[in-house]
């Protein structure tokens, strides 16, 4: 007896967080690289909108789309901040975070056999979730070494008649890519080309460094009917577990059964994450300018650490918290095996670091390897150091940079 569910995996990322929490139990000091979730407390007065829901007993059901207050605060922000050409709140609908979100879009989007276009690497998540929709994902390997990782030429050449969307996502996990205007300009051309849908997630909008610029790409001309645009206040606000993110569309039938499916799981978000989301949302965006701020610094100590690791050559990120990182062939390996599951498994048992193998986001993320500086500074410092210690220092060349160059280092 099969069922779509016998195909989706556990997570290798899950598996790393599972060794290394097992290992804390036991005493010992880990280093949580392997995992996206901000070290940062949420903000005083997102927490202060929570409590005063609570003592005003909003704890009763909501709209299933979302209260009234966070919806209409998502309509000012995507208008002054994304410039997205939104109506009204009848075209947000709020989920119980991203991955709700993603869930939600590709089963209301996709029929048996349609084909979404999506980066190689990109989040496991993805291609589980149109998997789950009942589409093929369709992987279309990232060129790290030109300025241009994505483009709308190498996209086009795995367009068919069953491709029905492409899966922008920017800032880019895992490897911190951030699509510049241009680059999102000419995706829009392709899907008015062929009437695709985009679907644009933008879960790490605020976290971007060296003066580079978020672009929504459903603000560009052509695309504003037909973008489905996804966020989360996980990262922008430090809101994890509170599990709060939406979907902005302008497309009433998607809309539609968006609703529906609202209906018939969740039936609408945790009442008192809402309001603390309005809270978020609706003020001004200190906290998460703040954020992105500490984030580039940590960045930068990561860099910095790894510069004399010849056996570890990073893509220097743009946005996200990632530092994507390829593994020289001169490794020798661990336990037999050279791979990157090979290398997160001995950073693991060598020094208690965290790291994610670049095989979980997709074939062309077979030999590299992901550390996320979202856990706090000083555990930043003192891991790179581990590392730079266990791999040891071969000395550092001219073509090994620490993060400040015009085009990222590579061999």
């Amino acid at each position: 007896m099969s069922h779509v569910l016998d195909s989706i995996s556990f997570g290798a990322i899950v598996t790393v967080r599972d060794r290394l929490l097992a290992q804390q139990a036991a005493g010992r000091r880990i280093y949580r690289l392997e995992s996206g979730d901000p070290s940062f407390d949420t903000p005083p007065h997102v927490r202060d909108a929570i409590v005063e829901a609570l003592k005003k007993g909003h704890t009763h059901y909501t709209a299933s789309a979302g209260i009234q207050p966070l919806r209409e605060a998502i309509v000012k922000k995507v208008r002054r901040d994304n410039e997205l050409p939104i109506d009204n709140a009848e075209q947000v609908v709020v989920t119980s975070g991203g991955m709700h979100a993603l869930y939600l879009t590709f089963r209301a989007l996709l029929d048996p056999g349609d084909e979404v276009i999506l980066p190689d690497p990109m989040w496991t998540e993805i291609a589980e979730n149109i998997r789950l929709g009942g589409g093929v994902p369709v992987r279309v390997a990232m060129d790290l070494e030109s300025p241009t990782p994505w483009t709308a030429a190498q996209i086009e050449q795995h367009i068919t008649p069953r491709t029905k969307a492409i899966f922008v996502n920017t800032p880019h996990n895992p490897t911190g890519v951030v699509l510049s205007r241009s680059s999102l300009r000419e995706i829009v051309a392709l899907a008015k080309k062929h009437d695709l849908r985009i679907i644009s997630d933008e879960a790490y909008e605020h976290v971007i460094f060296d003066g580079e610029a978020h672009v929504s790409i459903g603000s560009l001309p052509g695309a504003e009917e037909r973008t489905i645009s996804l966020y989360s206040t996980s990262k922008s606000y430090a809101m994890s577990g509170l599990r709060v993110g939406y979907i902005v569309a302008r497309d009433a039938a998607f809309l539609s059964r968006v609703k529906k499916l609202l209906r018939c799981t969740t039936n609408g978000v945790n009442s008192l994450a809402q309001w603390g989301a309005a809270a978020a949302v609706g003020a001004p965006q200190d906290a998460s300018r703040m954020m992105g701020a500490v984030y580039q610094e940590r960045r930068d100590a990561l860099l910095a650490g790894l510069a004399g690791v010849d056996l570890l050559v990073p893509y220097v990120p743009k946005g996200s918290f990632f530092l994507w990182a390829r593994i020289q062939p001169s490794w020798r390996g661990y336990r037999g095996a050279r791979s990157d599951e090979a290398m997160t498994d001995w950073l693991i048992d060598e020094v208690g670091v965290g790291s994610s193998p670049g095989s979980a986001f997709g074939p062309a993320g077979a030999g590299w390897i992901r550390f996320a500086f979202s856990c706090d500074t000083r555990e930043v410092e003192e891991a790179a150091g581990l590392v730079r210690q266990v791999l040891g220092q071969a000395g550092r060349t001219s073509s090994r940079s620490t993060g400040m160059d015009a085009r990222p280092p590579l061999p």
